[in-house]
Order: structure tokens, then C-alpha cells, then sequence
């Protein structure tokens, strides 16, 4: 069932090239925060800028499986630039699920020329809870004001630069709480728009994560995606295609740190007998591995019910839960086994260690995916 096509081993091997070429070479400035053009230029130049825009818009519009073996590679290289990558996606899901022909056109423009698009849901006040959302929208004649703020918003101050395309989240009924959640089409440098606060980030710098001030935004009535109110619904369905290539990350990033583990396993000795052939720690190499090569089986299982319509919203909440959780230890195994190398700017595990955090708070934390999972098991 989870055999690769030639078509997505030759997508594999295309992002691994890109990769070799791009990214590991500038690893030390992309987790300075300071990605080179030439990386953003390389990548859109893949024909991979946007995995999901459909091919009446001119994109590519590949299968979920696809799409979690790219962000799988793009992860295993740097989990930033997998984020940075993938808000083009995460921003185009709510196009897919409720905009029209004209919507979709119109979004998926700027983006397939190169440019970044952005999902702006989260707020100071409204993490998890998204019928929380604090900004408004009134509607005054054949157009909606837009007041509120939004916060750690990726690759958004790129959309507002340049002037490309952001799903801003706003209710236009606060006494309806989440049943007053709706969805805008924004385009960036629109006035009212601006960033505010640019976030230092422990990990996952080759992203930009912003604040984003909305002011009396002005936006036309054809700007709303689907109905007013349909916001909630449309945000859920975005975050359950998104927790599927945020495990697929998660994959790539416990892959990384487990190759890590084992070549500074092969290369090292201590007390006269080599790593490589002492029990306890192959062990914790063939333990790591197991959960790694789970949690890609995982994925890939929900990316096989997604692409044939069938429910996956319950699995994509499994598939989050376990592979970040995963992340975060095989990182943390590799850590141990590196002993004291392990913990210097020296050691590449160290960065997977500071990306591997973001994985299980963003797109839900985990206490949320365990909020779902049990409220399906419960309901069933």
C-alpha cells in the first residue's frame, strides 16, 4: 500500500538534489535567520513552490502522499525551510476547501510566480481555541473593515511584501462565538495590513514568523470564503490537512537526527571498543529507527485515506501526535548518545534538537490532538 510510484521517487530524489545543493551548504546562515535569495529562487525554480494549487490555475496539484514525501525531504534538510515552504500550502488549503474559480484565481497568481502566501488564524488571546478570535469584521455596504491582530503568523510579512495573497480569520459575530468565525481573501500590501513584531525563534529560523497588525482593513464583500460563519469549519478542515505534513516534517526531522546518531556512532570509540559495537547503544539506534519508520508509515496512511475521500481527520490528530512526539525524542536520544559533543553549537543535532520543538506545539498542540483523538474514540 505505501510503495512509492516512479513518479514520487523521482520527486524524492529532486528535493534530496535541491537539498544537497542548497541548503546543506548554507546551513549555518539559514539558521541565522538570514535564508539567501538564491535558496527561495532554487526552490520555485523545482516547480514545487505550491504542492497543492490545482491544475486549472496552472499548478501542479499533487496527491497528499506527494506532497508528505517532499515536506518529509525538506525536513530532513532543515525543518525552517520545510515550514517556510509549506505556508504556501497551508495558505491554499482554504482556497481549496471554499473559494470560488475567481478566489482561486486570484490567489493562486501571485503565489505560482514565486511569491509567499500566509494562514492567518492565531492570536494573542486565541491559540488553540479558535472560536476565541478577537478581530472583527463589520460589514459596511460591499465591503468589510477588518480590526484585530494576529500572531506568529509564518512567512506573513513575506505575503504583505510581496503583495501576494493571506486567508485572514475574523468574526463577524462575536456573540456566535466559533458560529461567528469567518474566512477573508486578503491581498498583501493592501492598506491596514502591516507587521508588527518579527519573532527570534529558539528554533526553525529559516521561517519568518510574524505579527501581523490588522487596522481598519479594508476588504471587498467578494473577499469572504464560502458564507459568513463557515470560518470555523474552514479552519478545521485547513488544520487537518496541515497536521498531516507537519508529521510528515516530523519524519524528516527523526530521520535526521537518527543518520546523526549513527555516523557519529561509526566514527566513535570509547574505552578502546567502538560505539558501533556496544549493545546498549545499538539497541537505542534500532529503537529509534522503529519510530521513525512508524510514524512515516502513519503519514502515509492518512494521505492514502485523504487522496480516497475517505474520513481522516481522527488519523491525521494520530498521525500528529505520535510523529512529533517522536521527533522530539529520537532528537533527544541522539542528544544522549552524543553525550556533551551532543549539546555544542558544534553538533548538528543540536539544531534538530531546537527545530524538533516547534513540531508539537504548532497546528494544534498536542493536548489539542488528544483532545480529538479521544473525542472520537469517545463518540464512536
Amino acid at each position: 500500500m505505501f510503495d512509492y510510484t516512479a513518479g514520487q521517487l523521482e520527486l524524492q530524489q529532486k528535493v534530496r538534489n535541491f537539498v544537497s545543493e542548497y541548503v546543506t551548504p548554507n546551513q549555518s546562515i539559514i539558521d541565522s535567520g538570514n535564508v539567501p535569495e538564491s535558496v527561495f529562487q532554487a526552490w520555485y525554480q523545482t516547480g514545487l513552490i505550491c504542492l497543492v494549487a490545482p491544475k486549472a490555475v496552472g499548478g501542479i496539484e499533487l496527491d497528499t502522499k506527494s506532497c508528505a514525501i517532499i515536506m518529509e525531504e525538506l525536513a530532513l534538510g532543515d525543518v525552517g525551510l520545510a515550514t517556510a515552504f509549506g505556508a504556501n500550502n497551508l495558505g491554499s488549503y482554504p482556497l481549496l476547501i471554499a473559494g470560488t474559480p475567481e478566489q482561486q484565481k486570484q490567489h493562486f497568481g501571485p503565489i505560482l510566480e514565486g511569491k509567499y502566501g500566509a494562514f492567518a488564524l492565531t492570536e494573542p488571546g486565541a491559540g488553540s481555541d479558535a472560536g476565541a478570535v478577537a478581530t472583527t469584521a463589520v460589514k459596511k455596504g460591499d465591503e468589510y473593515i477588518l480590526n484585530g491582530s494576529k500572531c506568529y503568523i509564518t512567512q506573513g510579512g513575506y505575503a504583505i511584501d510581496m503583495e501576494s495573497s493571506l486567508v485572514v480569520f475574523a468574526s463577524t459575530d462575536r456573540t456566535l462565538g466559533s458560529k461567528g468565525l469567518s474566512a477573508f481573501l486578503v491581498k498583501g500590501g493592501t492598506p491596514g495590513l502591516k507587521v508588527g513584531k518579527i519573532e527570534d525563534k529558539m528554533g526553525i529560523r529559516g521561517s519568518q514568523t510574524v505579527e501581523l497588525v490588522i487596522e481598519n482593513l479594508k476588504v471587498p464583500a467578494s473577499a469572504l470564503l464560502g458564507a459568513e460563519g463557515d470560518g470555523m469549519k474552514i479552519a478545521m478542515k485547513t488544520l487537518d490537512s496541515g497536521r498531516l505534513m507537519v508529521a510528515a516534517q516530523s519524519v524528516g526531522c527523526g530521520q535526521a537526527a537518527l543518520n546523526a546518531a549513527v555516523r557519529y556512532v561509526k566514527g566513535r570509540m570509547d574505552g578502546g571498543k567502538p560505539l558501533a559495537k556496544q549493545q546498549a547503544v545499538t539497541f537505542r539506534l534500532a529503537e529509534m529507527e522503529t519510530q521513525v519508520e512508524a510514524a512515516r508509515q502513519l503519514v502515509h496512511r492518512g494521505a492514502v485515506l485523504k487522496d480516497n475521500k475517505q474520513p481522516y481527520s481522527h488519523h491525521s490528530a494520530i498521525a500528529k501526535l505520535f510523529a512529533t512526539d517522536m521527533a522530539m525524542k529520537v532528537s533527544l536520544d541522539a542528544m544522549d548518545i552524543m553525550g556533551t559533543y551532543g549539546y555544542t553549537k558544534d553538533s548538528e543535532i543540536e539544531k534538530i534538537w531546537r527545530d524538533a520543538r516547534i513540531l508539537s506545539i504548532y497546528e494544534g498542540t498536542n493536548q489539542v490532538q488528544r483532545l480529538v483523538i479521544a473525542g472520537g474514540l469517545l463518540r464512536s
